[in-house]
């Protein structure tokens, strides 16, 4: 049996996607390809999963439209009435507070809430199939969509079976994906399992301004990256984009255990950064960060909040063994435009061709990096930031009457940390 090497395996790979993608001929060295087995599969696989989704809406049974359970009081909520631009945000000042209808639901009393630029994002339809989705189960109607995701608070009530909190005590956290609540309102529902209990040592505008930007940076520098508290001295780590809300939290993570980071911002940003703890520091206006850093030793880890722009030549300044973690990905755009399921395997067939391609050339991980809610992650912050390790990084502080003002600030890009709405004292 003759040798395969390592390039002729990818090829091999490479080229049998090729196919499935753009007919055509495939060169592969010394092994062929049945075309007629090949297509055949991929035929037999796109039809079974089309099957399975007409058969899931076939037996899927028309839900009627019911209101979800309130405490009967009101309070002012910012709600989104339908895609579109600034216009489409209001603030409701006779909106249903909500009750919890779940044995794990938490009701919150909310003091603070950051913004996030995916708010902007999620008003222009971005997400709208997770939402239809989840609206849809909790019986709601798709608008109006509360607005915001992390928050800080007292709880009010909660779910029969909650242990961890109780009313009174004073908690940070960040909703689900699939929340049908908002953070930027005088109450909120959230789930046990995604709040945690504020920092002794933060105010609530503090606390309020890192849950999602926390769980982000984890997600990718921790569950992608593969980092760890055990592993991380001494690593050269890249982190983009180092004054927005993931990179300062991301600078922080990574000095906090051991690493040497280094990360690009304008110039304006160049003393927040270093307040921070980052070691390198390049001002992405005066020098190119490739050109800087081929001169260089290899990087361990590469954090890519930007976008694919910068991915060919972050992945170049990567060792053989390293890590590359983006948050920017297509996998939700894929289900926006194709549904749920057919979206999410169209962009992870994309992922999985790009990532095998890292592996077995380059011998690097490839991974597209994503936040969940999850307050164990926000317990270990939180000792982080009552330690000293991390500290949180507010740039403004607007009230809720305020809120269109903070999104036109948000939207101008160019962040110096986190922006938050105060909602109550």
């Amino acid at each position: 049996m003759a040798e395969v090497s390592l390039s002729e395996l990818a090829s091999f790979v490479t080229a049998v996607w090729e196919h499935l993608t753009s007919p055509g001929q495939f060169p592969v060295g010394q092994y062929e390809v049945d075309k007629r087995q090949v297509l055949l599969g991929a035929s037999v696989a796109v039809t079974t999963t089309l099957l399975a989704v007409c058969l899931r809406l076939w037996r899927r049974k028309p839900r009627m439209v019911e209101p979800q359970p309130t405490t009967g009081k009101r309070m002012k909520a910012v709600v989104f009435t339908s895609y579109g631009g600034p216009e489409v945000m209001t603030v409701d000042e006779d909106y249903p507070v909500p009750a919890p209808s779940a044995e794990d639901d938490v009701l919150i009393r909310v003091k603070a809430a950051s913004i996030n630029v995916l708010d902007l994002r999620i008003r222009e339809g971005y997400m709208n199939a997770l939402y239809r989705s989840s609206r849809r189960k909790a019986k709601l109607p798709l608008f109006p969509i509360m607005v915001g995701r992390d928050f800080s608070g007292i709880v009010e009530e909660v779910g029969s079976k909650v242990t961890k909190f109780k009313p009174g005590d004073e908690v940070s956290g960040a909703l689900g994906l699939d929340h049908t609540y908002g953070s930027l309102a005088e109450y909120t529902i959230c789930k046990e399992a995604a709040l945690s209990h504020k920092p002794t040592n933060l105010t609530f505008v503090e606390a309020a301004s890192f849950p999602h930007v926390a769980l982000t940076s984890w997600g990718a520098l921790v569950t992608s990256a593969g980092m760890t508290k055990e592993t991380t001295a001494g690593k050269r780590v890249l982190v983009h984009a180092g004054t927005g809300g993931v990179g300062t939290f991301s600078i922080q993570l990574v000095k906090a255990w051991g690493g040497h980071v280094i990360t690009t911002c304008s110039t304006s940003g160049v003393e927040l950064v270093k307040g921070l703890g980052a070691d390198d520091i390049i001002d992405y206006k005066l020098e190119n960060f490739a050109s800087r850093l081929s001169e260089e030793p290899k990087l361990d880890i590469v954090l890519n909040t930007l976008g694919p722009h910068v991915e060919a030549e972050s992945l170049g300044l990567l060792k053989r063994g390293g890590a590359y973690a983006t948050i920017v990905t297509p996998v939700v755009n894929s289900m926006d435009n194709y549904g749920i399921v057919l979206g999410l395997l169209f962009a992870l067939s994309q992922k999985w061709k790009r990532s095998l391609y890292q592996r077995l050339i380059h011998g690097r991980r490839f991974s597209w990096a994503f936040a969940y809610a999850n307050g164990e992650i926000l317990d270990m912050v939180k000792q982080m930031v009552e330690d000293g390790k991390i500290k949180p990084a507010v740039e403004n502080v607007f009230s809720l009457s305020e809120v269109h003002k903070a999104y036109e600030h948000l939207a101008r890009g160019h962040a110096r940390g986190k922006t938050v709405i105060k909602i109550a004292d």
